[in-house]
């Protein structure tokens, strides 16, 4: 099974990830946009230019747009000068986009494809394979679980089960017991073991630095990536 990992947005602490990355022997694909997200310090173009030799960088259009909110002209600027953008800072052929937000649908994904692009990922979650380039998915992403830790809009501070509510039963479809659904860590475990037991195609680790930093994951990132690089030695 292949062990997947990318990160979104292109904030400053991503150097943080790829170092962890690196001590493990494990490579990301980093998906950059030049607009800054939550005034959040992000990687400067030399940064970036640097991390191209170490990870793949891709490209996550140029301000972080609904795809399938705008136009189907400003949609294809968007994607098309994202993939210039990076391709002038890295030097090198960028060839894989993920949608901002997981936006996406079938117009879409053809202005990907348009735009030059071989691939492009959603954030589709809890699955281990892929028949559609222009739509692929994650496995897990890295961020609070099972209890909601952020309540914007109001209205979630009602559903504080949202991220366990919204994925028992896809998560019971995969014959994950209840001891595994009570943190964030004890589900990537029993996920990787799974996909491994059942040889599937991979898993695919997504996630936002900012958000691992927010969160105070650092410590669970570090031991799951200690845990897969055991579990493959």
């Amino acid at each position: 099974m292949q062990f997947l990992t990318s990160w979104d947005d292109g904030y400053l602490l991503d150097l943080r990830i790829a170092d962890l990355l690196d001590h493990y022997g494990m490579k990301g694909t980093f998906y950059v946009c030049p607009a800054a997200q939550h005034t959040a310090k992000m990687l400067s173009n030399d940064q970036i230019k640097a991390l191209s030799n170490r990870h793949t960088i891709g490209a996550h259009s140029m301000t972080h747009p609904k795809l399938t909110q705008i136009s189907a002209q400003d949609a294809l600027k968007e994607i098309q000068e994202s993939r210039q953008w990076v391709e002038n800072t890295t030097g090198k052929p960028c060839t894989t986009f993920c949608y901002p937000y997981g936006a996406t649908n079938n117009a879409v994904e053809q202005l990907v494809q348009e735009a030059g692009f071989t691939d492009a990922r959603t954030t589709e979650d809890l699955q281990f394979s892929s028949s559609d380039p222009f739509c692929k998915p994650i496995t897990l992403q890295i961020a609070p679980f099972p209890v909601r830790m952020r309540f914007h809009p109001m209205w979630k501070v009602l559903d504080p089960l949202g991220p366990l509510r919204s994925r028992y039963r896809r998560l019971r479809s995969l014959d994950t017991p209840h001891r595994a659904m009570t943190s964030w860590l004890s589900l990537a475990k029993y996920l990787y073991a799974y996909g491994l037991k059942n040889n599937l195609l991979f898993f695919h680790l997504y996630g936002h630095s900012r958000e691992v930093e927010k969160y105070g994951m650092w410590g669970e990132l570090e031991e799951f990536l200690g845990f897969v690089k055991k579990t493959n030695q």
